[in-house]
């Protein structure tokens, strides 16, 4: 009879390992006899952080103290110590939660004459790191804090920033000294004066001229403390007669028809204005060369002619004034064919400004390759969706729509275009009051089932809602994205199917754009 050994082994913290072990007889293949063993990566201290790194005698600092790995299951004890407890004290030791890899704690300071030092550490599984807290006399005053307003600017614009002390200036007046990471980007005078008395004092930051946005730190320090604050500098925009923009009246057209455009300039003030025209696809649309803004006026239109094509093509229109350009992305599409767009109706047709409603496009027949439909809307209080996709061989197709509040009763035209599948266009009016929102519709699922197939399988749901013009989206457990819109049976009545690969969710719910909801198990 032969005795099994056993033997304890010791490793480092941290070491990752797979052991095999079994009995000394090679032929013993007893799965009982063997094992495994892993150790995560656990986790130390990557750093540790305070701030701020000076402070008076008597402030708060915050620590922040970053593990090299998340935290595992029960999370991570961190030990922290200080050298100089007569300036500086810290918990005993700090939690990183489970599945966070940092986490912060605070540093007590006590009042000092002459002021101190103190090496704050932290400890996690044997790894250690510090950071070195400066505690100012307390008699003494410092730089608090920095700030700047508008923290953006242009060339040759400015912006204001403030120093603030952490008490007030003495008799003399306290000069804090400035700087900027970078004086071709934006500049600062070499100091500003704090009165005596006085916590803060102001000065202004001149922003450059750049050629791209561009980024540039402003210092300031006094009484042994800096501070920082990020500053931009953009481009400078357009000025005089220059353009600033270019529109066109539509962005999607047929082929062969004719549109819009218009350039406008910075300033009416001034002389005739040539702006250049460029089309970058002349088979798709054609421009004039260039277009004259007159004096004393902003902006010109002109002539976009575009030409049929066969298949969606695409050009941009542009707009010069010497060195500055602005463009138009145009889409053309081939003649369209299909049913015409008859109708575009709203339910319920008048809301509370803040309550969403539901529209409804209605084509002549069926199309057999769907419909894509464009609005213009008359008033922001309305947003609708920039298209709607009527589906191939349906008729009708709900789209959703909401409002916000308003101070008066607002009546709101909606037009829509057909094309790509169907003609024609429609308009529509709704309107939005200054009475309370609606209630949500009441949203209930029928029936919620799975069939397995292949890979994954078939979801079909069914629901009703009391609103029977209501957009209902079913999502899978916890999705943020549906996996399907019902479709709309009438009366309130709503079913739909959709097949995908994975497991049967567990759950599903059923949301509608007019504020409702339900969950339910699938079987």
């Amino acid at each position: 009879m032969r005795r099994s050994r056993s033997r304890i082994f010791v490793f480092p913290v941290g070491v990752a390992l797979a052991i095999a072990a079994g009995c000394a007889d090679q032929g013993v293949t007893d799965p009982q006899s063997r094992f495994s063993l892993a150790t995560a990566q656990v986790a130390g201290v990557q750093s540790v952080e305070l701030d701020p790194a000076e402070l008076v005698g008597g402030q708060t600092s915050t620590g922040t103290v970053t593990l090299t790995e998340f935290s595992g299951p029960g999370g991570t004890l961190v030990s922290l110590t200080s050298d100089n407890e007569a300036v500086a004290t810290v918990p005993a030791q700090v939690a990183v939660p489970q599945g966070n890899n940092s986490t912060v704690f605070t540093v007590t300071t006590t009042p000092s004459e002459t002021g101190d030092s103190a090496v704050i550490s932290a400890t996690a599984n044997g790894v250690t790191q510090s950071a070195v807290l400066t505690v100012l006399p307390g008699n003494s005053t410092s730089l608090s804090s920095l700030s700047i307003d508008p923290p953006f600017a242009v060339g040759g614009e400015t912006s204001t920033v403030t120093v603030t002390l952490t008490g007030g200036a003495p008799a003399e007046g306290a000069v804090v000294t400035l700087a900027s990471s970078d004086t071709l980007v934006a500049t600062v005078p070499p100091g500003v004066t704090v009165p005596g008395g006085d916590l803060t004092a102001e000065f202004t930051v001149t922003a450059q001229t750049v050629e791209e946005l561009t980024p540039v730190t402003i210092s300031a320090s006094y009484g042994g403390v800096a501070r920082n604050v990020n500053f931009f500098v953009d481009v400078s925009g357009p000025s005089g007669r220059q353009i600033t923009s270019l529109t066109l009246d539509s962005t999607l057209v047929v082929g062969g028809r004719v549109i819009q455009g218009t350039v406008t300039l910075a300033s009416a003030d001034g002389p005739d204005t040539e702006v250049t025209l460029e089309s970058t696809d002349t088979t798709v649309a054609t421009v004039p060369a260039s277009v004259v803004v007159p004096a004393g006026v902003a902006s010109a239109p002109f002539t976009v002619m575009t030409l049929p094509v066969t298949q969606t093509e695409f050009t941009i229109i542009i707009g010069s004034t010497g060195d500055l350009s602005q463009s138009e992305l145009l889409t053309t599409v081939p003649e369209p064919t299909g049913p015409d767009l008859i109708a575009i109706d709203f339910f319920p047709a008048s809301v509370g400004g803040g309550g969403p409603m539901t529209g409804r496009i209605t084509m002549e027949a069926p199309s057999a390759d769907g419909a894509r439909v464009v609005f213009e809307v008359s008033d922001p209080s309305v947003q609708v969706p920039s298209e709607v996709v009527v589906r191939a061989n349906e008729s009708i197709q709900y789209f959703p729509v909401t409002t916000s509040a308003v101070g008066s009763n607002v009546t709101v035209t909606i037009s829509e275009s057909a094309c790509c599948g169907g003609l024609g266009s429609a308009i529509g009016t709704l309107t939005v009051t200054t009475d309370p929102p609606p209630p949500a519709d009441v949203v209930e699922i029928v029936r919620a089932r799975f069939k397995p197939g292949g890979r994954g399988g078939t979801l079909t749901v069914r629901a009703t809602s009391t609103s029977e013009t209501a957009i209902l989206s079913v999502f899978r457990g916890s999705a943020t994205s549906p996996s399907m819109v019902l479709d709309n049976l009438g009366n309130g009545r709503y079913e739909g199917s959709v097949s995908f690969s994975g497991s049967k969710p567990e759950t599903v719910t059923v949301r509608s754009n007019l504020g409702g909801s339900d969950t339910s198990g699938v079987k």
